[in-house]
This record gives C-alpha cells, sequence and structure tokens, in this order.
C-alpha cells in the first residue's frame, strides 16, 4: 500500500503536537497520492482503490478514538485545574468585599466631615455678616449720635462725613435712607434732634438729586445736552428709583417735559380752525414720544422703562390742562347739536388713532414692550373717548332716525282718495264698446249694410286723469328716496366703524341702526307705498285698469324690496362677520319687515282678483250680445266681449308678469283661471245658445285659452278644459248629450248648475223632456 505524505501531515496535526498552516497541506495531492496518480504511475484498478480507502478509513476512526479518548483526559484536567482556581479566588474575593465595606464607611465619614465644613463655613459667614452688621450699628449708633449734638466734635465717621459732603449725594442717600429705617425705631425724647435731622437730610439729598436731575433734563429738552447730561440723569434717577422714589422722579420727569414742551406752546389754543388745532397738539405729541422713547431707554433701567413711557403717554394724553382730554371737553361741549358732535368725535377720533398708530409703531427694547405699549394705547383710546361713545350710541341712532324722516318728508304722498267713483265700470265697459270694431261678413242678412249704427258708437267722453295713480306711480318709480335711505344708512355705519373701532358696542349699534333702516325703508316707505296701491283695485279709483296700475306701482315696489337684502349683504354684514348674535338680530328685522310687505302684497292682490272679477263682469256684460250666441248669421273669429276681454287680460297679464316672479305669476294666473272660470259659467247661464253660437262659444274659449297661456299649468288646463267641455254641452246634438253629461259633468258642476247651463240650449223648450238629467 502507498502512504500519502498530505494524509500523514494531516494525522499528525491531530496529535497535538506540531500545528500546520493552511497552505502546508493539500486535499486534492492527498487524494492523488492515496490513489497512486502522477504523472508516470498508472492508474490502479478499482478494488485497490478500494482497499486503500478502507485502510485510511479504519486508521481514521483509530485516530478519532484516540483523540476523543484524549479529549475526555483533558477535560477532566480542566475541571480539576477549574476546581482548583475557585478555591484559590475565594480569599481574593473576602479581602475585596471587606476593602468595598470599608471604603463606604470612610465616604461616609467624608461626608459627615464634608457637613460639618459646609455648616462651620455657614456659621463663620453669619458671624463675619453679624460682625458687619455690628460695625455698620455702631457707625450708625455713632452717626445718629453725631447728628443728636447741636455742635458735634469733630469725627472720622464714614458715614457722618458722607451725609455732610455735598458731592457725595448718592451715597449719602443710601446712608440716610439706612438712618431713617434705624430711626424709626427710636421712640426717646433725647434722640428727637437726630430724627428729626435724619428726615431733614433725606429731603434736602431727595431735593438735590431730583433737581439735578431737573436741571440735566432740562439741557436735554432744549438740546444743548451733552453725554454728562444724560449720565447725571441716569445717576440720579438711579438712586432715586433704588431707594422707594420711582413715582417722584417719574412725575419730575413727565412734569418736565409738559412744562417745556406744551405749557409753553399753547399757540393751538388761539386757532380757529380745530381740526389745525387738534394737529399741531397731536404733532407735538408724536415728536415728544419719538425723541423721549429714545431718552428714556437711556437714562432709566430696563425694568422701569415701560412704566415712565405709559406715565408719559398717560399725561400727555389725559392732563385736564394741556393735553388731548382738554381739547375734546372743549370741543366735544353737550350742548351742540347731533350733527356737530358727531362730526367733531368723528374727526378728533380719527386723528387720535393715527396718534396712537405712530406711537405704536416706535422702535422699543423687544417686540414684548411694543405689545405692550400697543395694549396700552388702545387702552388709553378707550378711556379718552369712553364716555362719548356712550353718548354717540344714543346719537347716531337719533341721527339717523332724523335722516330717514327727512327723507320721509321729501316725498309727496297723494292724499287718499274719496267721493264717488269717477271711473265706472259700466262706463269704461261702454266707450271699449264703442271703440272694438270685430271683423265680421255677413252671409244671410241682406239689411246689414242698412242697419243703423249702434248707439255706444257715439263718442265716449274722455275719462278724468287718475291724478292719484300717476303721482304713485312716479314715486314708486323714483330710485332718488331709496338711494337716499341707503346713502343715510351707509354714512351711519361709516361714522360708526370709525368711532366705535375695536370697541364691543360697534356690532350692537350696526344691528340697530339697520333695524331702524328696516322700519323706515321697510316698514314706512315701502309700506306705505303698498298700502296707497290698494287704493288702486278699490272704489272710488276701480276702474278697467285698476290691475294694469297695481301691477305697475307693484313692479317698481319689487325692486326696491330687494334693496334690503343688497344693503345687508354691502354694508352691514362685513362687520358682522364675527357677529353671530348680531346678524341673527339684523336677519329676524328683515324678516319681519319682508313679512309685513308679503302680507299687504297679499292683500292687494286679493283686491286685485275683486276688482278683475268686476272688470270681466262689466266687459262681458256690456260687450255680449244676446245675438251672439243665438241667430247670428256672421262669421266672426271671436265675439266683440272676447275681443274686449282679451284685450283686458292681455295688458293685465303682461304687467303682472312684470311684477311678479315665477312662482307667484303661475299662482296669479292660476288662481284668475279660476275666477274667470267662474264668472264665465255665470255669464254663459244669460244667453241661448245654437249650434253656431256653440262654435262662436267654442272659438272665444279658444281665444280665451290663449291669454292664458303666459304661464303653464295643468289647474289652468282643466279649467278651460271645463269650459269647453260646457260649449259641448250647446254643439252636441240632443241624442249624444245624455250619454255626455253623465261622463262626469253633473259632478263636476253639480245638478243645479248643470241644469241652468242646459237650460240655456235652444231646443230646451220644445225637447226639455227628452233630455233627462
Amino acid at each position: 500500500m502507498n502512504h500519502s505524505k498530505e494524509l500523514a501531515k494531516l494525522l499528525k496535526s491531530g496529535n497535538g503536537a506540531v500545528v500546520l498552516p493552511l497552505e502546508d497541506y493539500s486535499t486534492d495531492i492527498m487524494l492523488d497520492e492515496l490513489c497512486g496518480i502522477d504523472d508516470n504511475t498508472p492508474v490502479k484498478n478499482l478494488a485497490d482503490l478500494q482497499s486503500v480507502f478502507n485502510a485510511a478509513i479504519d486508521k481514521l476512526q483509530a485516530h478519532r478514538e484516540v483523540i476523543s479518548a484524549k479529549m475526555v483526559e483533558i477535560d477532566k484536567q480542566t475541571r480539576k485545574a477549574s476546581m482548583k482556581f475557585q478555591d484559590s479566588l475565594k480569599e481574593p474575593e473576602k479581602m475585596l468585599h471587606l476593602i468595598s465595606a470599608e471604603m463606604d464607611e470612610l465616604e461616609d465619614r467624608f461626608t459627615k466631615v464634608s457637613s460639618s465644613a459646609v455648616v462651620i463655613g455657614d456659621r463663620l459667614a453669619a458671624i463675619d455678616k453679624e460682625k458687619n452688621r455690628v460695625r455698620e450699628t455702631d457707625e450708625l449708633h455713632e452717626a445718629i449720635l453725631l447728628l443728636n449734638t447741636a455742635n458735634p466734635p469733630k469725627t472720622t465717621n464714614k458715614l457722618y462725613l458722607t451725609l455732610r459732603d455735598p458731592n457725595q449725594l448718592h451715597q449719602a442717600f443710601a446712608i440716610v435712607k439706612k438712618l431713617g429705617e434705624f430711626a424709626d425705631e427710636l421712640t426717646s425724647n433725647s434722640t428727637k434732634q437726630a430724627v428729626t435731622e435724619i428726615a431733614r437730610l433725606n429731603q434736602s439729598i431727595e431735593t438735590g438729586l431730583l433737581d439735578g436731575f431737573s436741571n440735566a433734563q432740562e439741557r436735554e429738552l432744549r438740546g444743548a445736552a451733552n453725554s454728562q447730561d444724560i449720565e447725571t440723569m441716569a445717576q440720579c434717577a438711579a438712586s432715586l428709583v433704588a431707594h422707594g422714589c420711582k413715582d417722584k422722579v417719574a412725575d419730575r420727569y413727565v412734569w418736565n417735559i409738559i412744562n417745556e414742551k406744551l405749557t409753553k406752546n399753547t399757540l393751538h389754543d388761539d386757532m380757529e380752525d380745530p381740526a389745525q388745532a387738534m394737529d399741531f397738539l397731536l404733532t407735538k405729541i408724536r415728536a415728544i414720544c419719538k425723541s423721549q422713547f429714545a431718552i428714556i431707554q437711556r437714562i432709566f433701567a430696563p425694568a422701569t422703562c415701560p412704566s415712565i413711557r405709559e406715565n408719559l403717554l398717560e399725561r400727555m394724553l389725559h392732563d385736564p390742562a394741556f393735553g388731548v382730554l382738554s381739547h375734546l371737553e372743549k370741543r366735544l361741549r353737550p350742548d351742540d347739536d347731533h350733527k356737530t358732535y358727531v362730526a367733531t368725535l368723528s374727526w378728533t377720533y380719527e386723528k387720535t388713532c393715527g396718534l396712537v398708530h405712530a406711537i405704536g409703531a416706535l422702535p422699543l427694547e423687544n417686540q414684548l414692550e411694543t405689545e405692550r405699549m400697543q395694549a396700552f394705547l388702545t387702552l388709553q383710546l378707550q378711556v379718552l373717548f369712553g364716555a362719548h361713545r356712550q353718548r354717540y350710541v344714543e346719537i347716531e341712532q337719533a341721527l339717523l332716525s332724523e335722516g330717514f324722516e327727512k327723507t320721509l318728508a321729501m316725498i309727496k304722498w297723494p292724499p287718499i282718495p274719496s267721493g264717488k267713483n269717477k271711473y265706472k265700470l259700466k262706463d269704461q265697459a261702454a266707450n271699449k264698446d264703442a271703440k272694438t270694431t270685430p271683423s265680421s261678413t255677413p252671409v244671410t242678412s241682406p239689411k246689414a249694410d242698412t242697419t243703423p249704427p249702434s248707439s255706444t258708437a257715439t263718442s265716449a267722453k274722455p275719462e278724468p286723469p287718475n291724478l292719484f295713480y300717476q303721482t304713485l306711480l312716479a314715486i314708486s318709480m323714483d330710485d332718488t328716496m331709496p338711494l337716499k335711505f341707503c346713502k343715510e344708512l351707509k354714512e351711519s355705519t361709516a361714522r360708526c366703524d370709525l368711532v366705535l373701532q375695536k370697541s364691543e358696542l360697534r356690532v350692537d349699534l350696526i344691528a340697530k341702526l339697520f333695524g331702524l333702516y328696516c322700519q323706515a325703508f321697510g316698514d314706512d316707505y315701502l309700506g306705505k307705498m303698498t298700502n296707497l296701491a290698494h287704493e288702486l283695485v278699490q272704489e272710488p279709483l276701480l276702474c278697467l285698469d285698476s290691475a294694469c296700475n297695481f301691477f305697475n306701482v307693484l313692479k317698481s315696489l319689487m325692486g326696491h324690496v330687494q334693496l334690503l337684502d343688497a344693503q345687508y349683504k354691502a354694508v352691514v354684514e362685513p362687520y358682522l362677520s364675527s357677529a353671530p348674535t348680531q346678524q341673527t338680530i339684523c336677519m329676524e328685522s328683515k324678516r319681519k319687515t319682508l313679512e309685513q310687505l308679503e302680507g299687504f302684497i297679499a292683500y292687494g292682490l286679493q283686491r286685485t282678483f275683486q276688482a278683475v272679477e268686476k272688470s270681466l263682469v262689466a266687459l262681458l256684460t256690456n260687450g255680449q250680445d244676446k245675438s251672439d250666441f243665438m241667430g247670428n248669421h256672421m262669421i266672426q273669429s271671436q265675439s266683440k266681449a272676447c275681443s274686449q276681454v282679451v284685450q283686458f287680460l292681455a295688458a293685465m297679464f303682461a304687467a303682472a308678469c312684470e311684477a311678479l316672479d315665477g312662482v307667484n305669476r303661475v299662482q296669479f294666473v292660476t288662481n284668475l283661471s279660476s275666477t274667470f272660470k267662474d264668472t264665465y259659467i255665470g255669464h254663459l247661464q244669460k244667453f241661448k245658445f245654437d249650434a253656431d253660437g256653440a262654435c262662436l262659444l267654442l272659438t272665444d274659449l279658444a281665444a280665451y285659452r290663449r291669454v292664458f297661456q303666459v304661464c303653464r299649468d295643468d289647474k289652468i288646463d282643466a279649467n278651460f278644459d271645463l269650459l269647453h267641455a260646457i260649449a259641448n254641452i250647446y254643439a252636441l246634438p240632443r241624442d249624444s248629450l245624455v250619454s255626455y253629461v253623465s261622463e262626469g259633468l253633473q259632478a263636476t258642476l253639480g245638478k243645479a248648475t248643470l241644469h241652468a247651463l242646459i237650460r240655456r240650449r235652444w231646443d230646451y223648450n220644445t225637447n226639455g223632456e227628452k233630455i233627462p238629467i
């Protein structure tokens, strides 16, 4: 058997003696060696190769058992070594725990020592503080004793020497404040002189600091100051503020400005033009704020600057002698008439708002201070005009009411007519009868050419002019009056928006103003116009043109009604976008006005129905001859009465369609068709009908149906279908009449009415018993 060198390397590596690198061993070479393959040796047979592999596997198996035995032995040795190592670690672990406990104890001791050191340090600091306090107290006692002596001896007391040194006012002020606090506890009479002297020194030093501040400020206000003056003002202000004299230095600072800039410039009081005087004062205030806001930041501490600025502004605005308030009190007098008061209030408020806006835009330390200043200015504006705003709310309503009353007074309403009716329907119908000449062609009447003209063909008397209608129509068509109402409301809301800007009163007042507008324009103007229009369709002005006249006035009136909604959207709604309650109030006022107008118009339409019915009766009565439907041998397109009625209805429908919108128009024509149906049925019962008359009747009904077709509605068709069915009663032969009547006509008309209509047949007298109902 050939042995493989590579296999020997592999087997030796398992002994643990030598560790071979990876590049010294090759599996391919080992296989070639085991199979006996090289460049010179031929390949052996499979049996030899199998034996070589079996021998190698046996040797590897034996080698594996040896290695397993060695691993077991090594594992036992490792366990023994581990146990021995663990036993050797027990003592160091005990020592480590002991050291850790000792370190914790040592740390506790260090903590206690540190706490003790801190306590000791605090006590030492307190002792030092107490020593200093005692030392200061001794010096204060000594100074008080010196002050309590009339002729004090020479001394080295620093406090006393500082008090007597005029060049150390700032230090002396601090000392005298301490002496004052100490002296408050001295109640003995023996120290009375010291207490008095301390108070005198306090007042004297305070006055000296204020005088020094004023002298430096005076030079600054005159434009002659230098950096030393600004520094002096800052030092004096700091000392005074630090020792509780903030209000005194603020008052002195403000008074110096008022005295120098306003009291010495009273030229505006002598100006004739109030607006010019107001401009002069506000310009002065704006200039003062612009210059002094910068000075305030230089001489006062940042925490003090806002209050100083506000103090200055409040004084300039509310000073009773020289401020804006004094100007307002002179201009806004209680005895002024309303227009003058509101006009003055408007322009003064507008100019003051301009001042507030300019001051609010001045640069300050930061955005928070700017916002604080703007809020303060808004409050001052409210305080300045608060009382005037309350009065303005009442005056503005009174002004608007007065404006509306003047506008209403400009309208020359026609007087309500009385007496007898000058426009009698019968006479007017007769006049139309005279003018109407329906086309006709003679058929079997040879005497038609020699028939004398009717007595109604004579010239009709001219009708008297309807001055009431002409005057009312002119008023309704005049757009200047509604525009005057709109102008009054617009001007009033504009003043309200200006004077009540950023005030809760604004939305309330605007809602009230719109309510006054609805009452004056809707109730007083449009309501009266509608009530006067009722007179056109009733006695004593009832005539054939009454319905047209009413609708002509109604057309103009409906155009004016739309202004209520237009004015609300254009003038009122923009101000009430964030006030739903006031919007509801305005909508309620508009709703009530519109409902009232709708009631007036509905009443007018009801009277119009009655007027139209009377006009129809008059036209049909005067225009319909008894010979139209019985024995008429003329070929006519329609009867004379039909021509007059169609002409009347066409003119009325034309006016009605222009005045009424879609739904109301359909309802009016539909209701009128029912009125016409009932009137015409009653009219038919006055005549006899033969076959030719029935044809003329059908022709008339077709003309009537066409004139009612200005609107399409099933009810209109049903009414004329019924009239057409009635006309068929006269057109059908007697034999067909029974079945025709029994098909529902009786249920529709009623037995009595149907019987009355059948009796108007030409053959009823001879064949009446053969027409059972």
